[in-house]
């Protein structure tokens, strides 16, 4: 039996995602972490903007150990902090655009990584790779139309605010690599 969803499918609801993150700077001295110090962890970056859909990468924590997520990312990244977040939590989140609350904004979908094989994309192999996923409704795009562009600055500052809270609750450090 496959694991694996189709590419862009919703994971299973029941599944836990694992985000690499970089550690707050007084960590080592506090070993705690605040919500306020992850909120910047789910700002997407350029690549994740431009990804079709736009989404934050995640790994689905039953095909995708923190070691092997690790290895994906550029030599020696600072993001050895394991965030992990359920899927139905993050499904669930409901964020406030100032002007009021809204919900089901927010999902997690198998984004299949892909690599060059011989002048081709194919997909990635890669032990681990399975479990690329991503947390979509983050950019402005994903915004209900009706907001202003404030509003939506707003939804999306405390859609990110409230994934720091989830991620605040559990998360460990790779050992050193």
């Amino acid at each position: 039996m496959d694991l694996v969803g189709d590419n862009l499918t919703p994971i299973p609801n029941d599944s836990s995602v694992l985000r690499l993150a970089r550690l707050p700077k007084d960590f080592t001295e506090n070993f705690k972490i605040l919500a306020i110090q992850l909120d910047e962890e789910f700002t997407l970056s350029s690549n994740d903007k431009n990804s079709v859909p736009p989404h934050l990468s995640v790994w689905v924590s039953f095909l995708t150990t923190p070691e092997q997520a690790y290895g994906f990312l550029m030599a020696n990244s600072s993001r050895k902090l394991i965030l992990l977040l359920k899927a139905r939590e993050i499904r669930e989140v409901n964020a406030n655009s100032g002007e009021g609350f809204y919900s089901n904004l927010l999902d997690v979908i198998w984004v299949y990584l892909f690599c060059k094989s011989n002048g081709e994309e194919i997909r990635d192999r890669r032990i681990g790779a399975d479990g690329h996923s991503g947390i979509t409704g983050l950019d402005e795009e994903s915004a209900p139309n009706k907001l202003t562009k404030h509003q939506k600055k707003l939804l999306r500052k405390d859609l990110r605010a409230k994934l720091a809270e989830l991620a605040s609750k559990d998360y460990f450090c790779l050992p050193d690599m």
